[in-house]
This record gives structure tokens, C-alpha cells and sequence, in this order.
């Protein structure tokens, strides 16, 4: 009975042991809230690891990370730099790089501005993910993919760049020719500006010859290579940013299909709905682009599109749209009262009429009938 027991408490022990040995080791350390805190954090943590941020901090030289798979999580505080203390003309005056094969760093949650050159760089082979990220007044750019990968999940870029807007730069420094990394950049989410141009800048030097777009399936917007340029679109395939042409660039990547123009006729209005060109599109997804608020048709209800403005064929949903297509909403108006009256199949005038007279001689044969 007693070696019973002691199987029994041994057993309880190691169960103990793997369910709390883990959660112990994989503990999260207490906000950083200072620079050098936020260093020690990053020289001591082991892959995964997530450092989070109690308070914004103010770096006094660059800060890197190599050879780790690490998250920092700003929780919506900043990073910034004093850039009096750092040389403009070093070779890493990068806010926070990522830097080497097999690092993997994701920024979450955190605003870094006033670099003295970019906010954020992935180096050589590195790979770093964007994710409610803030970058603005960086003196050279906010975003450097330099023979790395930059993953867009969630990012706002402000003003960037001292003269020109300069948001994501593409580039390829001297040092890395001989490197068979190639600078690559993946959407995955949004990418949002307060600036229209160079959103995403492909650096015009020599050193720069071959740069890979792609998508992930559920990402809100998408990248595409359109000439020797790269544009963002959204979700409805609309281009928002286009990067400056650069020849010199082979540009990987799926190539950009331009949207085709569906209007809508809806009464004596026309609504325009772009779409990208081989949708096939369905009822509710046209019925969902068109704002009848908009059109100060509340009172209104779409309930058939036809090829025609006398509503005779409807229009075919099954076949891809490719090129300018016009179709003819028919509405109905859903403040009219409906007819309670009962029934009596008879519509016009004339059919009550004819109901009455057919009535009057049906009694005049029953009556003479009778009478004989």
C-alpha cells in the first residue's frame, strides 16, 4: 500500500512538474522602461521571447537584434533617439535593426519617430513584421528592407525624409553584393499614409537589381508589380500608393490587373463600382457597393439588375466581368401602402362591369325558370 502511495505522490509530482516547469520558464519579465533595461532584455532573451514596453524610451544609440525570434510589444509607447549622440554618417543609424539570417523580429503596438536615419530596418536576410506600427520624422526613411524581408501587418507612415516623403525604402547596400539575400516585402494586413508619394521607394543606385512582392491569402490589401513600378491596392482593388519606376529593378511578384468600370443606372442616377477585371461577380456583392442613403433613396429597395432599362433580361452573374459594363437596378419603393383590400380577381372597371352583368342574367334566367 505504501509503494502505492509513493507511485502515486511521484507521479503527481512530474505531472506538477510539466504543467508549471513551462508556464515558470516562459514567464514574462516586467515592462522595460528604460533604454538600458530594453537592452538587457534584448541581449538576454531566448527565441519567442516577448519584451513589452511600460513606458516610452528614448535611445541614445542604435539598438539590434541578431539571430533571435523576438517580439516587442510598445503597448502604445515610443521609441525615439536623441540624435545629437549618434553620427549620421555611420553605417547603422537605424533605430532598431534586424540583422542575419534566421532573425526574426515583430514590432507590436509601438510608435518609433526622429530617427536619424530610418526607424526600421530589416538587414541581410532578417525578417520583420509590422503590426500596429506608427513611423514618422525619420530623417532618412521609416522603413528599410535592405536584402531582408519587411511583413506588412498594420502600419501608418507619416511624413518621412528630409526633403522627398520616403516611407518604405527597398535597397541593397555595397557591403551586401556578394550576399544572395534578396530584399523581399509582404503584405499582410493595411498600410496606411499621410503622405501620397515614395510610400514605398526602390533606391536607384546600382547595387539594387531584383526585389520580391507577395500577398498573404487574407490580407486586407494587396502588393503587385505594374511596369517596372509597385502598387498597393485595397480591398476593392483600388490603387492607393505607387512606388517610383526604376528600370534597373527586376520587380518578382504577381502583376497588377486593372479594375473595369460596372454602372449602375438606378432610377435617374448612375453609380460607378469599379472591380477588378475577371470578377465574377455576385447580386449581393454589386447590391453591397451601392449606398442608396447616399443617393437619398432610403425609401427604396433594389430588387433585380437587368440588361436593360425596361427590366426584360436579367443580368447574367455567372459570367467573369472583363471589360465597361452597364446594368439597370430596378427599385421598389418601401414606404407605399400595401393593398389590404380583399381579393376578388377582378382589376379594372370594365371586369366589374362584366362580373355585375353576368350576375343580372343569371338572376333573370333563375326568375324565368321559375315562372315556368
Amino acid at each position: 500500500m505504501k509503494n502505492t502511495q509513493k507511485i502515486f505522490l511521484f507521479l503527481v509530482a512530474i505531472i506538477v512538474t510539466l504543467i508549471f516547469v513551462p508556464t515558470l520558464c516562459n514567464a514574462q519579465s516586467a515592462p522595460v522602461t528604460t533604454e538600458s533595461d530594453l537592452r538587457t532584455a534584448v541581449e538576454n532573451a531566448q527565441n519567442n521571447d516577448v519584451i513589452e514596453l511600460g513606458a516610452s524610451i528614448v535611445l541614445t544609440r542604435p539598438l539590434s537584434v541578431t539571430g533571435k525570434i523576438l517580439t516587442i510589444d510598445g503597448k502604445g509607447f515610443t521609441i525615439s533617439c536623441i540624435d545629437t549622440n549618434w553620427t549620421p554618417e555611420s553605417s547603422n543609424s537605424t533605430l532598431i535593426t534586424a540583422g542575419g539570417d534566421g532573425t526574426k523580429l515583430t514590432l507590436k503596438n509601438l510608435t518609433l519617430k526622429d530617427a536619424v536615419k530610418y526607424g526600421v530596418q530589416s538587414y541581410n536576410g532578417a525578417y520583420v513584421i509590422l503590426d500596429g506600427v506608427n513611423i514618422s520624422n525619420c530623417r532618412y526613411g521609416g522603413v528599410l528592407a535592405n536584402a531582408g524581408t519587411v511583413e506588412i501587418k498594420d502600419l501608418n507612415l507619416g511624413k518621412n525624409g528630409q526633403t522627398s516623403n520616403n516611407g518604405i525604402e527597398i535597397a541593397r547596400g555595397t557591403e551586401l553584393l556578394d550576399s544572395d539575400n534578396v530584399s523581399g516585402l509582404v503584405m499582410n494586413g493595411k498600410l496606411t499614409s499621410t503622405e501620397p508619394d515614395n510610400v514605398i521607394y526602390l533606391a536607384t543606385n546600382d547595387n539594387l537589381k531584383e526585389f520580391n512582392v507577395s500577398n498573404t491569402e487574407t490580407s486586407e490589401y494587396q502588393l503587385f508589380v505594374s511596369g517596372d513600378k509597385v502598387v498597393v491596392t485595397d480591398e476593392n482593388n483600388k490603387v492607393l500608393f505607387s512606388s517610383n519606376s526604376n528600370s534597373n529593378v527586376e520587380v518578382e511578384g504577381e502583376t497588377f490587373i486593372p479594375n473595369v468600370t460596372v454602372t449602375v443606372n438606378i432610377m435617374d442616377k448612375q453609380v460607378p463600382v469599379e472591380v477588378k477585371s475577371g470578377t465574377i461577380l455576385t447580386k449581393e456583392a454589386l447590391e453591397n457597393r451601392i449606398d442608396l442613403a447616399s443617393l437619398d433613396m432610403s425609401n427604396y429597395k433594389i430588387v433585380g439588375f437587368y440588361t436593360t432599362s425596361e427590366y426584360t433580361t436579367e443580368f447574367d452573374f455567372t459570367d467573369p466581368i472583363t471589360t465597361d459594363t452597364t446594368v439597370y437596378a430596378k427599385t421598389e419603393d418601401t414606404t407605399q401602402p400595401k393593398d389590404e383590400s380583399p381579393k376578388t380577381g377582378v382589376e379594372t372597371p370594365i371586369g366589374l362591369a362584366l362580373l355585375v352583368l353576368t350576375g343580372a342574367t343569371m338572376g333573370l334566367v333563375a326568375l324565368k325558370r321559375k315562372e315556368v
